[in-house]
């Protein structure tokens, strides 16, 4: 216990430095790598809301829609939320570390899928001004997926594919 107690100490010193984010209220777009992506267009919209000095709700809404027409149309869509909890472990200056961990509910229509999951890791945040940021997120977590049909699937995802950076306006 007495070896627990110095990093106790330098996690409370270092959360006391963080950007203070109560009553803060963020919006904005971000970028994931990997998946079924033909454009750098934004594809996944972000929101946060500090609830506490080092504490923030994280709801993230991700859609993707691709339409195929070579003779036949084909489309695919899907669709992701997920709810998030921050909490910033240390922090320099305008820059604040995250551990994020929550739950997230996905839907794709071909094939028909469903899918719940349990994602965490570590998010990046860096202010360039009292109301811009940048953040950079690197995720992994359980999940478990159903296909239409019967198919069932449990996995524990670990890949730099769930890396994503996004740009945040606060007010």
């Amino acid at each position: 216990m007495k070896k627990l107690l110095p990093l106790f100490l330098v996690l409370s010193l270092s959360t006391a430095l963080a950007v203070d984010m109560k009553g803060k209220i963020g919006m904005g777009v971000g970028w994931t790598t990997g998946g079924f992506k033909t454009s750098f267009a934004p594809d996944y919209a972000i929101t946060k809301f500090g609830l506490d000095e080092d504490i923030v709700l994280e709801p993230v809404f991700h859609f993707f829609f691709s339409s195929i027409s070579n003779g036949t149309k084909t489309s695919y869509y899907e669709v992701d939320i997920t709810m998030l909890l921050a909490y910033a472990l240390m922090a320099h200056k305008k820059t604040n570390l995250y551990a994020k961990a929550g739950i997230n509910l996905g839907l794709v229509k071909t094939p028909k899928t469903t899918s719940f999951g349990i994602p965490f890791g570590l998010g990046l945040e860096h202010f360039l001004s009292d109301h811009f940021a940048v953040n950079l997120n690197a995720g992994m977590g359980f999940g478990y997926t159903s296909v239409s049909g019967g198919g069932k699937q449990l996995s524990f995802t670990l890949s730099n594919s769930l890396i994503n950076a996004g740009l945040v306006w606060y007010y």
